[in-house]
Order: C-alpha cells, then structure tokens, then sequence
C-alpha cells in the first residue's frame, strides 16, 4: 500500500470512529465499519447474534467484516458457503493439519497419517472457499534432540506443500507460547518457525503469527512482523495478560496494526480473544479504536 492509500485509509478508520460514537448504541452493529479499513480484519462465526450460522453471518456482514473464522467448520457447508458468497464474505482460517498433541509433525511413523488429515481438511477448506489452513507441529519429544525434531517437521512439511500449492491454498504454521497455556509445544518461537519456512521454500507454506503467544514467549512483536513478514499468511489476535480484546492489556495494538498496515500486508488479521465485557459488540468497537492511529 503507497503513503497515500495508507493515509487515506487511516482516514477512514478516524471517520468511522467518529460516526460510531454519535449514531450507534451498544449492542448494534456499526454498520459496515470495518469494510474500508487497511486491515482486513476477521472473527469468529461463534460469537455473532442468530439461531443459525446464515444469520450469523448476516451480523458478521453488518459490521462490514470481510471474513469470518472458524477453525473447525460443521453443519451444513453447502449451504454455509452460498450464504457467504451471497454477502461477498470469506472464512479466513480453518484447522488443517497436525495438532496440539503428542506425536504429529515431529513423529515421522505418523507423517501418512498427518497428509491424510491436510488432504481431507483441504477438501473442507476449498468447499468453503478458504485460503488459510492452521498447522500445528505436536508436543516436543523428550527422546530426540530438538534439531532431530527440526528436520522431521520439514521432512513432513514438505510432503504437505505440494498438495497445498496444487490446491491454491496456504498452511499457516502456528507458534504457541509454553510458558502459559500449551507447555511442551514444540513450535514456539519466530525464528525457529522462519528456519523451518526456509528449508521448506514453498509459497504456500506460512506462519501463522499468533501475538498474544508470540508477546508471552519472546516479545519484540513489531520487530519480529517487520523483519518476517515475507513468511507470515495469517495473524491471530488478543491481548496479554488474559487473552480479551486488543486495548485490555499491555500490548499497543494501535502500533501493532500500524505496523501490519505499513508492511503491505494483504491477508487476513483474525480475532481469536475473548471478551472483556461479555459481549462482542464492546470487543469489536475496542478494536475498531485500536485500528485509528492518526
């Protein structure tokens, strides 16, 4: 994006904020508030107003959101992706291959049945015109070196890259932090996950930049987007400490953003918090004032 796009942008998230404190009450939807912004924000189908996922969705259009995410998709899919063709909206990010578990990526006798898994979710992940499928490495093992772990996630990952460049799609590698919510997780670190991104060389194989985990396990957040950014196709998005809604704790979300918006990047910045108060409505209107920085 050039300094005045950029500018112009920024303008309108200012423009936005300034009609959302005069003309909406709480618990309405600002109505498309987040269709012009220089982010392309995302959020859980879950948390939307409706009896069916249709009518989620209908919500999730309201607020102007170009994506909804929802990690594992069930139901009726046919009918879930017409609707969200019909609203011009896209789901984000589902579950594609791995998990947080023993055994998986570092577990070579169990790279046939990891493949199965990404070929099986890549179906999923096309019927629902889905881009973006989360990785997960499996939990560090005790009787292998971590550099011996290293090799068996490429070796397993670049059996996985060909049916991701085949079908159009990108795996997105997520570092989860071990301090506080996933001890023994092996795949924690930024420069750990770009080395395994270099030796693996595929355009469809990413990370998926989680800043809540990524904040508590090695800091540094804009430093680490700016210098990376070439190997980052997903971004997840809370607050630390108590994972809620940018703008609840220390991290400076509105310089976060900032930093996304000026690297280019063009994919999708989902939500993955919960709520401070509650509801989701105050969760979308605070992220919605860290997303002006003019």
């Amino acid at each position: 994006m050039d300094r005045r796009a950029f500018m112009a942008a920024c303008g309108t998230v200012a423009g936005g904020l300034v009609l959302m404190g005069e003309s909406s009450s709480h618990g309405e939807a600002v109505e498309g508030a987040f269709s012009k912004l220089p982010i392309k924000i995302s959020a859980p189908l879950g948390w939307f107003k409706g009896g069916t996922n249709e009518e989620k969705l209908e919500e999730v259009a309201k607020w102007g959101l170009p994506a909804y995410e929802w990690l594992g998709p069930s139901g009726d899919l046919d009918s879930l992706r017409a609707k969200a063709d019909s609203l011009g909206i896209e789901l984000s990010c589902i579950v594609g291959a791995g998990a947080i578990a023993p055994g998986h990526m570092v577990q070579p006798e169990q790279h046939d049945q990891v493949v199965a898994q990404f070929q099986e979710r890549v179906k999923i992940a096309k019927q629902l015109n889905c881009k973006q499928l989360i990785g997960l490495t499996g939990n560090e093992r005790d009787d292998v070196s971590r550099d011996q772990q290293t090799e068996y996630v490429i070796a397993c990952l670049k059996r996985l890259a060909p049916i991701a460049e085949e079908n159009d799609v990108v795996l997105v590698m997520e570092t989860l932090n071990p301090l506080v919510d996933h001890r023994g997780f092996f795949l924690n670190r930024t420069d750990h996950a770009v080395q395994i991104m270099q030796a693996v060389n595929s355009p469809n194989v990413k990370i998926c930049f989680d800043i809540y985990h990524q904040q508590i396990t090695e800091g540094n957040v804009i430093r680490n987007i700016r210098e990376n950014i070439q190997w980052i196709g997903h971004f997840h998005v809370a607050d630390n400490p108590g994972r809620k809604e940018p703008g609840t704790g220390e991290l400076n979300y509105r310089n976060i953003f900032k930093a996304i918006a000026e690297t280019g990047y063009s994919r999708f910045v989902a939500l993955e918090c919960g709520h401070s108060t509650g509801n989701y409505e105050d969760t979308l209107r605070r992220t919605l004032e860290c997303l002006s920085w003019t």
